[in-house]
């Protein structure tokens, strides 16, 4: 039997239930530990897929729980038969035609209840073929998804998403648009959790189908192609991405004119990729075109032109004017912690690469005190283990500190 319920608010109260069930000698199954990732989600799914009997503890907590929601979501797909326990605040709506207890209070489940639990245990397992999971569910949990996404939780988006590529598939077809674009963010996530040769070959197929459907020229086929130009760049083949995002930029530009935001976002990652291939100066060419239009377009503080100002000065100091990199680092540090903030990461990616130019044009003296200052601040706000602070913390090492 398993019990999916809220580890923010109802962890002890489920420890209790388990043990009165388990007294009542039903074997009960729940997720003691909160662990994210694909393999603790996979024990997830195994759980509920061989689950006899499908517990919710409903409350305020569970009831904003995006894994609650995809439990249950399981447990309906499988035709679970499931019984909900209402601990605190009201009935889950999509439950609404079930039997519910009322336990409120701390209370336990009656012994009614635990029979009709042991029943429903006993029962032959429901067939896990079911009915077609309906469009409407399917895209709530792309939703989901979206804002696990967004948190940065993309292991668990990823895995998500191969049930909603699966279930529109189905449902909606291959080729309907929103097919498409569940194998579009799947792709992405799947990139952004360090996959990029997986999420290479998805966004191959992603394009070849979007290209087939709605044509070259759709912006959902664009979006696709700047993404695999970008993950065939992170996968090490910037050549390529070079070559593929000169494509994009092109049809960006015919498409949607030279000023549309999206055309100048992959300008600047264009422009970044040829820097990576090793022709700083072309970078710089390209980088001081992106930040002379952002500027007209946007406005001089605007945060995506302070990432183009971030990079020109960049390439410009790998370009070997060390100097001028200091000179317009010092300009992007101040603008950022105007505009963003002292504490936030792209700030302090800024004051690392002030810092950084600052030694290489020879002053380590005020390298290292300017390291010092930006490994006490990325230890603060990101802490002493993140990767960014050990680079900071490298930084002021080569500086002699």
């Amino acid at each position: 039997m398993f019990i999916s319920y809220s580890h923010a608010g109802d962890s002890a109260y489920v420890a209790k239930l388990a043990a009165h069930l388990g007294s009542a000698d039903i074997e009960v199954w729940f997720d003691r530990q909160v662990i994210t990732g694909d393999r603790w989600s996979r024990v997830i799914q195994q759980r509920i897929d061989t689950c006899a009997a499908f517990v919710v503890v409903m409350s305020t907590a569970s009831g904003q729980s995006d894994w609650v929601d995809r439990e249950i979501d399981q447990a309906e797909l499988l035709r679970k038969p499931i019984f909900p326990l209402l601990l605190e605040g009201t009935r889950f709506f999509r439950l609404a035609h079930l039997q519910y207890e009322n336990v409120t209070g701390d209370r336990m489940p009656t012994p009614e209840f635990t029979a009709r639990l042991r029943r429903g245990r006993n029962a032959a397992p429901a067939a896990p073929v079911a009915a077609p999971v309906d469009a409407a569910t399917l895209t709530r949990q792309y939703n989901d998804a979206d804002r696990m996404r967004e948190r940065g939780a993309y292991a668990e988006a990823a895995d998500l998403l191969r049930h909603v590529v699966t279930g529109r598939t189905r449902v909606l077809g291959a080729d309907h648009p929103d097919t498409l674009i569940s194998r579009h963010t799947l792709a992405l996530n799947i990139g952004e959790c360090g996959d990029r040769a997986e999420a290479v070959r998805l966004f191959r197929e992603v394009v070849a189908d979007y290209t087939r459907v709605l044509g070259a020229d759709h912006l959902s086929t664009l979006r696709s192609r700047y993404m695999l130009a970008y993950d065939i760049g992170e996968c090490g083949d910037r050549a390529e991405a070079v070559r593929l995002f000169r494509e994009v930029v092109a049809d960006n530009t015919r498409v949607l004119g030279a000023d549309h935001l999206t055309t100048l976002v992959s300008r600047h990652t264009l422009a970044y990729s040829v820097g990576e291939c090793g022709d700083r100066a072309e970078a710089v060419r390209l980088f001081r075109e992106v930040v002379a239009d952002y500027t007209r377009v946007l406005g001089a503080d605007h945060p995506d032109i302070l990432a183009s100002r971030h990079m020109l000065a960049h390439n410009i100091g790998e370009n070997g004017d060390r100097a001028e990199a200091v000179r317009l680092f010092r300009e992007v540090v101040a603008a950022r912690t105007r505009v963003l903030g002292a504490d936030h990461p792209v700030t302090l990616a800024s004051r690392h690469m002030l810092a950084h130019n600052i030694g290489e044009n020879g002053d380590r003296a005020e390298a290292v005190r300017l390291f010092r200052e930006v490994v006490a601040d990325y230890t603060r706000v990101l802490g002493a283990d993140h990767p960014d602070t050990e680079a900071s913390r490298i930084g002021l090492e080569a500086n002699g500190g």
